[in-house]
């Protein structure tokens, strides 16, 4: 996608005859621009410059969209839904996303913070139930990524920490923007509040903790025609985050520095925790993949009951963020077979056959398309060893990964009778179109992270003959797809195993057929001694 050039203008408080000079100059000279966006209180004291653009007697030469009112007095400019005062004048609504023609998505929270943040609110006011409404859809999707623009008429807290440019006047922030801000992950946060402030790029990420996640550049624009003659307008010129490549986007600016939000998010999730406790209830505070407490990323698992092979544990002592990383104490680690530098193989909780196995990376990795090259490199010489292992049995591979409800990559391992082999394409083919969507097959040098961007759902397939199959069209995407094709007659015949929980195995024959497995694999596992094979 094209470089989309888009305006940003702070609070006009009726102030629209110098807004419409300056954006016509800028327009001319630097333009054409796509939009303009406007934050804090666009209308003012004077009715009858409100009524200049209700009426539409005033008319912007780009397209405006402007939040909701911040103050009572404004409220009675506004309709009570998102409308189009003018072909060019767009009331955005109290929150909400849209995606614009050019692309650009966009997230949006109208007005100033309600006196009890989980009670009532006025028109010009949100609460943290706004808040919940928008960070929802995201926080519980394991394909967002995040979007282009926030746009709020109000400060994140301590948006300035780690920042080594703090903002000239102290503004007080919002905790309820703070979490906004964390859980959307926009590209630029545009705020208003009558001060310029432009802080330094921050990371999503916490260094060396996880995959790298693209920046947030927080940019606060002052009143519109301010005395202080402070920078009211910000010209931004940009790519779509859909339209980037990996590369791009999680590009690291100079200067770029730690997440601001850690620590009062986890103030603020303490105190709900107490009120929670007070009123015997159970309330859950998204935080997204930004640094977590222990019993945020529980209740976190425990909300997705996440679809794989081997389902979480509902024990709360563990002291890591994932049911799947070794580092963590809870980790079923009875189920091994192998360990590796970088990956592990496993056998799943309720094995489709006796030496289904799964390779799994050893840190916390979403998916194959965010891992690193050497977990890439290790899962294929797990994979050139598992295909000696099953030719050895008789069999061939088929491996698959549904990156979709899940928070750890797990690749299936499984081997088929090679006398299956000549209906294991059209099985797959056929089951997909009979689910309602469709495998496209990849190029014989494409991997599936040459086609998909980290962070989307996607379900890829391996077939012994070099086929590789994938889709990223995940609306409504059957969990169990790759179990159910493989169970079927003419490949393991055994359908009643689609669901792993209907054949977990008590935990002595899991850990005795693991043991046999192990036993059985290691003349043929890279990661131990060839001179160590007396058994």
């Amino acid at each position: 996608m094209s470089q989309v050039k888009i305006l940003a203008c702070g609070d006009v408080n009726g102030r629209f005859d110098l807004l419409l000079k300056r954006i016509s100059n800028v327009n001319s000279a630097n333009g054409p621009f796509e939009f303009v966006i406007c934050v804090g209180e666009f209308f003012g004291p004077d009715a009858k410059e409100n009524d200049k653009i209700i009426s539409g007697e005033i008319q912007f030469p780009v397209p405006l969209y402007i939040l909701g009112p911040c103050c009572p007095s404004t409220c009675r400019c506004y309709p009570d839904q998102p409308s189009e005062f003018t072909s060019n004048v767009t009331y955005l609504g109290k929150s909400g996303t849209l995606t614009t023609a050019c692309g650009l998505s966009i997230a949006y929270l109208s007005g100033i913070p309600a006196k009890s943040a989980n009670g009532s609110c006025n028109a010009f006011e949100f609460n943290s139930e706004a808040v919940d409404n928008l960070t929802g859809p995201a926080s519980v999707s394991s394909s967002y990524v995040g979007v282009d623009i926030l746009m709020t008429s109000v400060w994140p807290s301590h948006v300035a920490r780690h920042s080594a440019n703090q903002p000239v006047t102290p503004v007080p922030g919002n905790e309820e923007i703070s979490r906004l801000a964390t859980v959307l992950k926009p590209r630029y946060h545009f705020a208003g509040m009558g001060v310029h402030y432009e802080r330094e790029p921050y990371r999503n990420h916490e260094v060396l903790q996880g995959a790298a996640q693209h920046v947030t550049r927080f940019v606060s624009l002052a009143t519109v025609g301010n005395k202080q003659k402070q920078k009211w307008m910000y010209a931004l010129s940009t790519q779509p985050l859909k339209g980037m490549t990996r590369d791009q986007l999680v590009a690291q600016p100079p200067l770029t520095s730690e997440f601001p939000y850690k620590d009062i998010l986890l103030k603020a999730y303490e105190r709900k925790q107490q009120d929670t406790a007070k009123k015997g209830g159970a309330q859950f505070f998204y935080d997204m993949d930004a640094p977590m407490t222990e019993e945020e990323e529980q209740e976190r698992n425990r909300k997705r009951r996440y679809s794989g092979e081997r389902g979480p544990v509902e024990k709360k002592t563990s002291s890591q963020p994932c049911w799947f990383c070794l580092s963590n104490v809870e980790a079923e680690k009875f189920l091994i077979v192998s360990v590796g530098t970088h990956c592990y193989l496993a056998m799943p909780k309720g094995p489709l056959a006796e030496d289904h196995l799964m390779v799994l990376p050893i840190g916390h990795i979403q998916s194959m398309v965010a891992a690193s090259e050497e977990v890439r490199e290790e899962v294929e010489k797990y994979r050139d060893a598992l295909t000696l292992f099953y030719d050895a049995r008789g069999k061939s591979l088929v491996m698959f990964e549904r990156n979709f409800k899940t928070g750890h990559s797990q690749i299936q391992m499984i081997g088929v009778p090679k006398d299956s082999l000549r209906s294991l394409r059209s099985s797959f083919l056929n089951g997909a179109q009979a689910k309602g969507f469709e495998l496209s097959i990849l190029d014989k040098e494409q991997q599936v992270w040459d086609v998909v961007n980290e962070g989307c759902p996607y379900f890829s397939v391996d077939l012994p003959d070099g086929t590789r199959l994938f889709t990223r069209h995940m609306k409504n995407f059957p969990i169990h797809f790759g179990r159910e094709v493989l169970t079927g007659p003419q490949l393991l015949d055994c359908e009643e195993k689609i669901d792993w929980r209907e054949c977990e195995m008590p935990k002595e024959e899991q850990a005795a057929l693991v043991k046999k497995l192990s036993k059985e694999f290691k003349k043929f596992d890279f990661s131990t001694d060839s001179d160590d094979d007396s058994d």
